[in-house]
């Protein structure tokens, strides 16, 4: 990602966000049509352990076509402020956050694309702040829809009884004392297996309660996937070293409690607005079979592409998710 397009804002809670910026070159604005409808920017959202730089494939595809493309460090991620307290990571203030970024950038017709994390965000952003946006895109992993009654051990014994492990072990290891400590201690060990260049490697040693921990100790190592580009898990790395990993870890003991939920009126739980989803058909933990049944349940005017790889698709299938993503947009505008 060009440094030159960062740039950063203090939002009203008093956190600093980086972002990057990214506006069309001069060449793709003279090559549109002008009697064309105006493209909207597009918003990325990262997950967990990376940030902006994540979307390095999309920024440059999308901008060449013409797009704005925003996409924030988020809160404890990259350059971005890591405060330790929790609640900051509720997702309805952090979409408050995301808002006035937009309105900072005088932003009108907006498309919020998240992965991971960032599917989260969107889909609070479908449920807080609907009204701001024409659309909403979901990577690996789909739409969530308020469950305000959500209890992690329920999820965890439902998803072993149907999958044969629980698909959410790792997030019970994420908000134990000292997690942060051990990942730090071990992030070679650590960044092998979040992005596996088999990532069928995440049934035995991520999901299941106990596993990534247990690898972790163990200094477990596995050939890390081609697709991930050796400046950008230096990038990943020098965050972690400099500014500790329990900022980040923050989302996930967010995450275990519900009850930033219950503010969602039913009636906002379906997205009724055009929706993308690209189901990562080798991701074991946000399994594509699951992601097409919630899309679908939720999602009355979604679009769904199913595609051979796992978790990460933005890195390891660029092409073919740039090409599904501006297609759906174009259908959109």
């Amino acid at each position: 990602m060009d440094i030159g397009y960062y740039k950063t804002l203090t939002t009203s809670r008093g956190f600093t966000y980086s972002y990057y910026f990214g506006i069309p070159s001069a060449k793709a604005v003279a090559e549109l049509d002008p009697g064309d409808p105006p493209l909207p920017a597009l918003l990325f959202l990262h997950g967990f352990p990376t940030s902006s730089r994540l979307w390095k494939h999309q920024a440059k595809f999308f901008q060449q076509k013409g797009f704005i493309v925003l996409a924030p460090d988020l809160l404890g991620c990259g350059e971005s402020s890591k405060p330790l307290n929790v609640e900051a990571y509720r997702p309805s203030l952090v979409c408050r956050d995301i808002v006035e970024i937009i309105d900072h950038e005088h932003l009108e017709t907006v498309i919020p694309i998240g992965h991971d994390i960032g599917s989260r965000i969107v889909s609070r952003l479908s449920n807080f702040h609907s009204e701001r946006f024409i659309a909403f895109g979901f990577i690996s992993v789909p739409y969530i829809a308020p469950r305000p009654q959500s209890k992690i051990d329920f999820t965890l014994k439902i998803t072993r009884k149907m999958c044969g492990y629980e698909l959410l072990g790792h997030l019970i290891f994420y908000a134990e004392p000292g997690a942060d400590q051990l990942i730090l201690a071990q992030l070679g060990s650590f960044f092998s297996v979040i992005f596996p260049e088999d990532p069928k490697l995440w049934v035995t040693q991520v999901a299941p309660i106990g596993a990534l921990k247990s690898w972790l100790e163990r200094g477990g190592k596995t050939k890390i996937a081609s697709y991930l580009a050796p400046e950008d898990l230096a990038a990943w790395r020098q965050t972690f070293c400099r500014d500790g990993v329990a900022p980040a870890l923050c989302w996930h003991k967010a995450r275990l409690n519900a009850e930033d939920d219950g503010a969602v009126p039913l009636e906002k739980y379906p997205i009724e607005k055009p929706v993308f989803y690209a189901a990562a058909n080798h991701d074991y933990i946000s399994l594509s079979i699951l992601g097409i049944a919630t899309i679908n349940h939720n999602c009355p005017n979604a679009t769904i592409r199913e595609f051979h790889g796992g978790h990460w698709l933005m890195l390891s299938s660029p092409d073919e998710l740039n090409a599904a993503l501006f297609s759906w947009i174009m259908d959109c505008i």
